[in-house]
């Protein structure tokens, strides 16, 4: 998910405060908003925040990063199968999919 992000005064924000929640609603667009030139807060979309917090569980798992990494480096060293090769393997067609 990609998204614009904005850095806007506390003033500024409660001033259009309205018009902010439907930018990020609508626009995915992020902002930070400060007090006294210190950044304070972050308005985003809930699935932003969503996203972010299943990658802090993935990365709270151990297990799971250990094995993210070997297939990194398994990927990196090419030892991947294409999908046409994966579908003969299993004797599917993408048609069996849908």
């Amino acid at each position: 998910m990609i998204q614009s992000s904005s850095t806007i005064s506390a003033s500024k924000a409660r001033a259009s405060f309205y018009t902010l929640i439907d930018q990020v609603a609508t626009n995915l667009k992020r902002f930070t908003i400060t007090r006294r030139g210190e950044a304070q807060v972050v308005m985003m979309h809930p699935d932003e925040v969503a996203s972010w917090d299943e990658t802090m569980e993935i990365l709270a798992n151990k297990k799971l990063v250990v094995e993210i990494m070997k297939s990194e480096s398994e990927r990196k060293a090419g030892k991947v199968v294409t999908e046409k090769k994966l579908f003969k393997e299993l004797g599917i067609s993408p048609k069996d999919l849908k």
